[in-house]
């Protein structure tokens, strides 16, 4: 099994050097012109590896965009993740990360799932955020865009009120989340490196 796994991977080899974008826990679902990575040796990924396992096997500033869809809520080490990440990403690389939010009775549901996620959860990986002080992680990022909710509403009230829960995440989350509970929540952060890095 291993060997055939080598021999796939090397085969692959040639045309994964030219790709850019990195779906991690990709599954059955990888992005189109991604490199996909995922433990199962079912899912079809390109790169069969633990996610809890460090490191990536990927070189340094490889990679130019980093897509994490319903990912990171199942692994165990989020910071650690995030060093990675920043490890093999470029300097102002886009990481599209999306999970349950904590508010989402499916975050619970799981038994694998073992984080749950606020509007804040990266602020410790950004400077110039009040978290960001406890400096868990060497890795830096920038908040691009933060949002909550359903990801193509249809119902015009629904839309509205996502919107005003978007414009005042802090206060909802604080006030009014349990009341309105929401499914996901999406983050678009930049990497930041400095110059050497």
């Amino acid at each position: 099994m291993i060997n055939r796994l080598r021999a796939h991977k090397r085969s692959k080899g040639a045309s994964l050097r030219h790709r850019s974008i990195l779906h991690l826990g990709c599954g059955t679902r990888k992005a189109p012109g991604s490199i996909g990575i995922d433990v199962n040796p079912r899912s079809g990924a390109d790169v069969i590896h633990d996610l809890n396992r460090f490191p990536y096997p990927f070189p340094d500033n490889r990679f130019d965009r980093v897509i994490a869809d319903n990912i990171l809520e199942h692994l165990d080490d989020i910071p650690k993740v995030m060093e990675e990440i920043f490890r093999i990403t470029k300097h102002g690389t886009l990481v599209k990360i999306t999970t349950g939010h904590f508010t989402s009775v499916d975050s619970f549901t799981d038994p694998t799932h073992t984080h749950f996620f606020t509007s804040r959860t990266f602020d410790y990986f950004i400077p110039g955020t009040d978290l960001y002080k406890y400096r868990y992680s060497p890795a830096t990022f920038r908040k691009l865009k933060v949002c909550v909710g359903p990801t193509n509403p249809t119902n015009p009230f629904l839309k509205f009120l996502l919107k005003l829960m978007n414009r005042h995440l802090i206060l909802y989350e604080k006030r009014f989340a349990f009341i309105f509970p929401v499914g996901v929540i999406t983050y678009e952060l930049e990497v930041i490196k400095k110059q050497g890095r």
